[in-house]
């Protein structure tokens, strides 16, 4: 290979030719090995000068440029040591005054090596198969640094023993490689050749050993043509050609995948027709690529043909859906089925959708639900008596019914179950509950926080395990689950909360509302959103601040909510932040409050109750007085006046001299009878206070002849005095002539003299015996008798 020179040695080099070559002798450069020397020699650098001058002698090494100190030879000459070069390099000498300049540029490279044995490879004849073409290529294995030079010696062999040698130049391949090639044209006739490779370059030569092919060992066929492929569910078959002009056995290699996997499979078939065999043992709905390639009965194969694909037919699934779920214990209690999506070889075809059949045992009914292909889940109504059942289906039928388990017994649960978290995965490790139940396998169920019913995973495991790799957890995400381990006919359940992968501080904070009056304050706040929260959240913090401190509360991630009690008055600012295991999130919206300065109204209440009694109980009090000088009023209006009785009469008559002579008659057997007539006329305005505490009986009264619109329309006590003989008794009840008196004006005025004083002090009473009983007059009041003495009736005051 040739050296590379940076361009401005090229041009210090041109400058020298064109200087040199204006005329007389200036400045010569050579060196004592020549211009290509050997990689590690060293030599010497010699300059000539007409004339004597001041002289640089410089270096240029991989555009490194640097003067070197040089030696005298003679008066006109000097000269460099080169040592142990290892590189091509460019040396000049200049004279500064008469300003001389030349140069010189040294290859430094390797004679040439050895090269790997050559391959020669015979295409199939054409035009009749009056000659054939043959491609010989070879390796140098040694880097001369140097142009290489490279042919090979070619000697034909035909049927007799005579032939001319042939040199066949080699040619690169490419740039920077060290591959030749060349090509030769061979007669039919040719059997065998013999090749040698000739190599060489400023440095040396080389050869190599001599190499004979028969040509029939070396035929290579061209790569066979597949036309058409043909497929059904378990096998394909294959038609194919070749451009071979006469009519030969033929061995061919035919290789098949799937598109999808990198295992591939290989069949060998001699045959000359051309139609191939079956390809057997496939399977069905995939997409399969074929290949051949050809070979004679002796010589070299074919290079692969171009691949061709075809996709088998598709058959029904032969395997029953792994299906679980998720029953919420909250009306309207709905039974959410999931099932896994079955992988290529167990759906044999493109899955159409699935059936979801519901069968009631109760009610003899059955129900079939078409969910799509693209859903994994389907809610059903939770049912006692019910079975349900899912399977998939394609174009060809559907696969085994796979049956939701249901009416399991409560076993003893896996015991001591232990997580361990990693960065990329979680391991769960659990003891068997009991050793001596045989167990028919366990299930891992794990899902998001908050959303079991819609990412719902699990794994199945045989019986004898007893532990679990969960990888398929998304980073900064929270994770609940439960281990179940299933007997015959029941099931025992150990759950997990909270497990995560790689965890980050919350980049979300909770939103707070508050409740409550007075100086208890409750705190209610929302879950981070799920983006937000960096992990499973591990507990919260409450800030309570006001203007004087602040303080904190911590509170475990389970709860939403916190009272704070006992809050003085003061201006209150609260806000809650969330902790991962990494740290605290950041402070999110806060709320602001006041709690005011409550006053004592306890006793002002009590003291106006109080009062409001004291008035109510004066109220009553004189209300009843009231009605009792009234009624007192009413029943002394219409008395007759004791001044017109006889004893008042005889006792002005004497002078007041009273007469304590007792008339006989006055004591008849007899008892003077007088009869005292009670009537009661209530007016409409005096209802309240005209009533009676007792009614009348009006069988016991004896009314007489009376006329209303003659007598007052008040309320009265009217006397009947009659002669206080016998005779006189006996025409009493006959007489209309009677007389009626009236008490004298002065005791009335007494009395209401005295009322009005009681009724200005509301503390002193009347005697509550005042007329609690009905007044009754006997048949002997006369109107001597009806004397009352008013002062009695405050005997009991004070």
């Amino acid at each position: 290979m040739a050296p590379k020179f940076p361009t401005w040695c090229v041009c210090i080099v041109t400058a020298l030719v064109v200087h040199c070559s204006t005329g007389s002798e200036t400045c010569k450069i050579w060196s004592s090995a020549g211009e290509v020397v050997k990689r590690g020699s060293s030599f010497k650098i010699f300059c000539t000068f007409p004339s004597t001058c001041e002289i640089e002698v410089h270096l240029s090494d991989n555009l490194l440029a640097f003067k070197r100190q040089y030696e005298r030879h003679n008066s006109s000459t000097v000269y460099i040591d080169a040592v142990n070069i290892t590189n091509s390099a460019t040396y000049s000498c200049q004279c500064k005054l008469e300003r001389y300049l030349c140069g010189i540029d040294i290859r430094a490279g390797y004679p040439p090596g050895k090269h790997g044995a050559p391959t020669c490879i015979k295409s199939e004849e054409k035009n009749n198969g009056t000659h054939g073409f043959v491609e010989c290529r070879w390796k140098s294995l040694t880097k001369t640094y140097l142009h290489p030079n490279s042919t090979l010696r070619v000697m034909s062999l035909p049927k007799k023993p005579k032939g001319i040698p042939e040199i066949r130049p080699g040619s690169i391949e490419g740039p920077g490689s060290f591959t030749f090639r060349a090509n030769l044209t061979v007669e039919s006739s040719v059997q065998m050749i013999s090749v040698e490779v000739l190599a060489h370059n400023v440095l040396g030569r080389s050869e190599s050993d001599t190499y004979n092919f028969t040509l029939s060992d070396i035929v290579k066929p061209s790569p066979p043509l597949l036309n058409l492929v043909e497929c059904s569910s378990r096998s394909c078959n294959i038609t194919w050609g070749h451009s071979l002009k006469v009519n030969l056995q033929v061995h061919l290699q035919v290789q098949y995948r799937d598109v999808t996997d990198l295992l591939v499979a290989e069949e060998d078939w001699l045959n000359t027709s051309s139609e191939l065999p079956s390809v057997l043992s496939l399977e069905p709905s995939r997409n399969y690529s074929f290949r051949a390639r050809a070979k004679l009965n002796s010589g070299l194969w074919s290079d692969w043909s171009t691949p061709v694909q075809n996709r088998t037919q598709e058959e029904a699934p032969n395997k029953e859906l792994d299906i679980w779920f998720a029953r919420a214990t909250s009306p309207p209690n709905m039974l959410t089925v999931y099932w896994k999506s079955l992988n290529e070889s167990e759906a044999r075809g493109r899955v159409l959708g699935y059936l979801v059949h519901i069968n009631d045992n109760h009610m003899e009914s059955r129900t079939t639900h078409n969910v799509s292909a693209n859903d994994a889940r389907f809610k059903v109504q939770s049912c006692v008596s019910c079975l349900v059942t899912v399977s998939a289906y394609n174009s060809k039928g559907s696969s085994p019914l796979a049956r939701v388990p249901s009416l399991f017994k409560t076993a003893q649960p896996p015991q001591e179950l232990h997580v361990t978290e990693s960065k990329d995965n979680v391991s769960l490790y659990w003891r068997k509950a009991d050793p001596t139940l045989q167990s028919t396998g366990y299930l891992v169920e794990w899902y998001l926080q908050e959303q079991q019913f819609e990412k719902l995973q699990w794994m199945r495991l045989s019986s004898a395990e007893s532990q679990a790799v969960i990888t398929e957890i998304d980073p900064n995400k929270c994770y609940d689950g439960a281990v179940y381990v299933f007997y015959e006919n029941a099931l025992g359940k150990a759950s997990f909360t909270g497990v995560n992968t790689l965890v980050s501080v919350p980049t979300g904070a909770p939103s707070v509302n508050r409740d409550g009056e007075g100086h208890a304050v409750t705190l209610n706040w929302t879950q981070i959103p799920l983006l937000q929260r960096g992990g499973c959240i591990r507990n919260y913090t409450v800030y309570v601040k006001n203007n004087k401190d602040e303080h904190m509360y911590h509170v475990p991630a389970s709860e939403h909510q916190y009272t704070i009690d006992h809050l003085p008055p003061d201006t209150y600012i609260v806000w809650v932040t969330a902790w991962t295991e990494k740290g605290e999130g950041p402070r999110g919206e806060t709320i602001k409050f006041i709690i005011q300065q409550e006053t004592n109204t306890l006793p002002w209440l009590l003291l106006a109750a109080f009062v409001f009694i004291v008035l109510l109980l004066c109220l009553f009090k004189w209300l009843a007085r009231w009605q009792r000088l009234k009624m007192i009023l009413i029943s002394l209006k219409d008395v007759p006046d004791p001044s017109n009785s006889k004893l008042a009469k005889s006792f002005t008559d004497n002078k007041g001299r009273m007469d304590l002579h007792v008339n006989p008659s006055d004591f008849s057997s007899e008892e003077e009878e007088v009869i005292v007539k009670f009537m009661e006329i209530q007016k409409e305005n005096d209802e309240d206070f005209g009533r009676r505490e007792g009614p009348t009986d009006a069988s016991s009264v004896h009314r007489p002849d009376w006329d209303p619109g003659t007598e007052p329309q008040t309320p009265y006590l009217k006397s009947l005095a009659q002669a206080s003989d016998s005779s006189d008794y006996t025409h009493s009840s006959q007489d209309t002539g009677t007389t009626a008196g009236y008490i004298a004006s002065q005791a009335e005025q007494s009395v209401l003299e005295e009322g009005q004083e009681e009724e200005e002090e509301c503390i002193d009473h009347y005697p509550s015996n005042v007329f609690d009983e009905p007044i009754v007059f006997g048949r002997g009041l006369t109107l001597d008798a009806v004397k009352i003495d008013c002062r009695n009736l405050w005997e009991n005051d004070g």
